[in-house]
């Protein structure tokens, strides 16, 4: 039933507007539903990925120190300390700036109440 048609029968209104409230909230659910999964699956790769690192990093640098350890030991050890640190700034701006672009939680929600706003002061 379109809104037009709701406006010649009052007492169609109601039951038009429950079913546009509804709809709304069923969008929101399925909203909801994909931000929390896709953030979670996200969250578990990235913890796992983390895992992976630490222990392939902990092995680069022990493999670096110990090829340096008779002549530059301490050396080996500094240098190693500071591409970790170089390594994990990097990582962290990435991080940071992938977490500020992404998509607004509820947009299609939001697009939706929008366009139901312009479609209602609009009128017939």
């Amino acid at each position: 039933m379109s809104i037009e048609a709701a406006e010649s029968h009052p007492r169609k209104i109601l039951p038009l507007l429950m079913s546009m409230i509804s709809t709304r909230l069923e969008l929101a659910a399925i909203d909801t539903e994909a931000h929390v999964l896709e953030t979670m699956a996200a969250v578990l790769a990235a913890f796992i990925a983390v895992v992976l690192a630490l222990i392939a990093f902990t092995f680069v640098g022990i493999v670096v120190i110990v090829l340096f350890w008779d002549t530059h030991r301490v050396e080996a050890a500094m240098a190693v300390v500071a591409a970790y640190v170089g390594i994990a700034t990097v990582v962290a701006l990435l991080a940071r700036s992938t977490w500020k672009s992404r998509p607004a939680a509820f947009a299609a929600t939001l697009r939706e109440l929008e366009l139901d706003r312009a479609a209602f002061r609009s009128g017939p």
